[in-house]
C-alpha cells in the first residue's frame, strides 16, 4: 500500500497569493491557499485515509497581513487567521521560531484555537521540564499503518527573542529530546516521522560542513545518528529539498507556501515494513487558491490594505534604495536614514543594520505602512551593545568576510548565496567610516575604520545599536553576547519608524560611508 505524508512550512502569514507590494495583485505564485488546494487535490487522488498532512511553522509573522492580524488587540483577527490555517485540516503541526515573535499570549491563543495538534518535544517548563504545551507525540493510523510524529523546533529561539517572549521557558536541543522519544516511540509504530522547524548544519548526503554547529540547526546530527527515523519533514532554512538518503526521506518546501513537499513510502501489506521511499516538491503556482480560505480571510485582507495605505510620514525628500544589492554593497539613503533612526533612539556612537528585504526601494517623500513593512518585513527589537573598539573591528571584519574579487568586481561568497540567500545577515555600519580590501584575507581587510574623523581605539568603550536578532547571535557574528546589551527598545521597527519620522524634520543622510574594493 501507499502512505503520503503532505507538508508545508514557512509560510509566514501568506494567506493569500500576494505580497502587497502591488495592492491590486493576487496572482503570486504562493500562499496558504494555494498550498491548501494542493494538499486537498494530493488527498483526493490518494484517498485521505492514505494522508498524513503536517506543517513545520513559522506561520505567526512575516507577511503584513500577520503584522495587521497582531494590531487587533482583541484576538478577532487572530481567529480569523487561525480560522484559515484549521482549514487546510492538517493532522499535527510544530512552531516555529517566528511563531514567539508577538508574545506567549498571542501565541497560547493560537494554539488553544488551532484544531490540529501541537507536537511539541523541546520547548519546556522551565520548572518542571516538561513541554510547555501541545503533545510529545501522537500516534494516527491510516489503512492499518501507525504513524509516529514527533514535533522539534531550533533550541536557538532565546538568542532572537527578548526575555518576556519566552519567559518562563526552556528550549533544549531537539536531537537529544528526538533521540528520546525515538526510542519511546518507534517499538509502538510501523512509520516515525519527525516534524521539524529546522534544517541541517550539514549537506545530507556528503557530510560537508554547510554552516558553523552551534544548534540552530541539527538536522544532519539527527539524520545521522538517529537511524530509528524514516520521514523527516523540515523547515527553517527556507530551502527547497526532497530526497532519499540513509534510509530517511527528507523535504523541505520552501518559503510562503510556494510549494508542498510530498512523500511516499511504498508498505508492505502483511509485514508493515517499508520497500520503497520516493520525495518530490509540488509547486502551489498551479492551483486556484481555496475559496474557502479566500472567503475566510476576505474583511482581514481588506483591512490590512487600509491600514497599509494609511501614510505615517512625510519626508523632506526621498530615501530610496536603487536595490538590495547595489544597496549592501554602495550604501543607499534608505540604509542611512534606518541607521539615523536607530542611533537617535539608542544615543548609540555607530549603528549596524542589514538590507532586510530582496524587493527594498526605500521611501518615497509620503511614507505609508506599506512602505515600512516592505522595507524592513521582520519583527525585531532595536538593542544598544556595549563593545571595545577591538571588538567592533572583529565585527566590521566579520561583515567584510562575505565579500570576494573577481577581477574589479566585487560579490558575495556563494555559502552566503546558496544553498539558500543568507544575505540579511550581511551588515553595514554608519556612520563610522571604513573602507575593506577584498583582496586581503579575511578578517585582515579594513584599511580604514574612523569615527568623526578619529581612527576607532582598541580600548576605548562604544556604543552600537542593531536590532536583538543580530545583539543575540543570529549570523554568527563573534563578539555578541547577552551580557553585552545594555537594553532593549520595547518597539518594533513599525512603531519606532512611525515614531521617527513624525517626531520633527529629518535630514536624509546621502553619504557614502563606506567602501570595499
Amino acid at each position: 500500500m501507499k502512505l503520503v505524508f503532505l507538508h508545508s512550512s514557512d509560510t509566514h502569514g501568506f494567506l493569500l497569493p500576494t505580497d502587497y507590494q502591488d495592492k491590486d495583485n493576487y496572482n503570486a505564485p504562493f500562499s496558504l491557499s494555494r498550498v491548501s488546494a494542493a494538499i486537498k487535490a494530493e488527498k483526493e487522488k490518494y484517498g485521505a485515509d492514505n494522508v498524513v498532512v503536517t506543517d513545520s511553522g513559522d506561520c505567526l509573522q512575516g507577511s503584513p497581513l500577520a503584522s495587521y492580524a497582531h494590531t487587533v488587540k482583541d484576538f478577532s483577527a487572530l481567529k480569523k487567521f487561525t480560522d484559515a490555517y484549521n482549514e487546510v485540516g492538517y493532522d499535527a503541526r510544530c512552531l516555529g521560531n517566528h511563531d514567539f515573535n508577538f508574545g506567549l499570549d498571542y501565541l497560547t491563543y493560537y494554539i488553544d484555537n488551532n484544531r490540529a495538534d501541537i507536537i511539541n518535544d523541546n520547548v519546556l517548563d522551565e520548572k518542571t521540564n516538561v513541554p510547555a504545551f501541545g503533545r510529545e507525540y501522537k500516534i494516527v493510523e491510516k489503512n492499518g499503518i501507525k504513524i509516529g510524529l514527533l514535533g522539534v523546533t531550533t533550541q536557538y529561539i532565546p538568542h532572537w527573542e527578548p526575555k518576556e517572549n519566552v519567559e518562563g521557558l526552556k528550549f533544549v536541543s531537539a536531537y537529544e529530546k528526538v533521540k528520546h522519544y525515538a526510542e519511546i516511540l518507534r517499538p509502538q509504530v510501523d512509520v516515525l516521522a519527525v516534524m521539524y522547524h529546522g534544517g541541517f548544519e550539514s549537506d545530507p548526503e556528503s557530510g560537508e560542513a554547510t554552516e558553523p554547529h552551534r544548534g540552530e540547526n541539527e538536522g544532519y546530527k539527527i539524520l545521522t545518528e538517529i537511524p530509528e527515523v524514516d520521514v523527516f519533514l523540515t523547515g527553517h532554512q527556507h530551502r527547497r529539498l526532497n530526497l532519499v538518503t540513509k534510509n530517511t526521506a527528507i523535504v523541505q518546501p520552501g518559503y510562503r507556501g510556494e510549494a508542498i513537499a510530498e512523500v511516499i513510502l511504498d508498505i508492505d501489506d502483511q509485514t508493515k515494513k517499508i520497500n520503497s521511499m520516493t520525495t518530490k516538491l509540488i509547486d502551489t503556482k498551479d492551483y486556484d487558491p481555496d475559496q474557502k480560505i479566500v472567503d475566510t480571510v476576505k474583511e482581514l485582507d481588506q483591512n490590512t490594505q487600509k491600514w497599509l495605505d494609511h501614510p505615517i510620514a512625510n519626508l523632506n525628500e526621498p530615501a530610496p534604495i536603487e536595490n538590495a544589492m547595489k544597496g549592501r554593497l554602495e550604501g543607499a539613503p534608505f540604509v542611512n536614514l534606518l541607521q539615523q533612526m536607530q542611533i537617535w533612539f539608542t544615543k548609540a556612537d555607530v549603528s549596524a543594520t542589514a538590507v532586510m528585504s530582496e524587493t527594498a526601494k526605500g521611501f518615497d517623500k509620503e511614507v505609508t505602512m506599506r512602505d515600512v513593512l516592505l522595507n524592513y518585513p521582520y519583527a525585531n527589537q532595536l538593542c544598544r551593545v556595549k563593545l571595545t573598539g577591538k571588538q567592533l573591528r572583529h565585527i566590521i571584519e566579520h561583515s567584510a568576510g562575505f565579500l570576494k574579487k573577481n577581477g574589479d568586481q566585487i560579490t558575495f561568497l556563494d555559502r552566503w548565496i546558496k544553498p539558500k540567500p543568507l544575505l540579511y545577515h550581511f551588515d553595514v555600519f554608519y556612520p563610522v567610516e571604513y573602507e575593506a580590501d577584498i583582496s586581503k584575507p579575511a578578517g585582515q581587510r579594513l584599511t580604514k575604520l574612523k569615527l568623526h574623523g578619529q581612527d576607532i581605539e582598541d580600548d576605548k568603550i562604544y556604543h552600537l545599536a542593531v536590532n536583538n536578532y543580530r545583539a543575540m547571535g543570529g549570523g554568527f557574528y563573534p563578539e555578541y553576547s547577552m551580557d553585552k546589551i545594555e537594553f532593549t527598545l520595547d518597539k518594533d521597527y513599525v512603531q519606532m519608524f512611525s515614531e521617527y519620522l513624525t517626531h520633527g524634520p529629518i535630514k536624509v543622510d546621502t553619504k557614502k560611508n563606506y567602501k570595499f574594493y
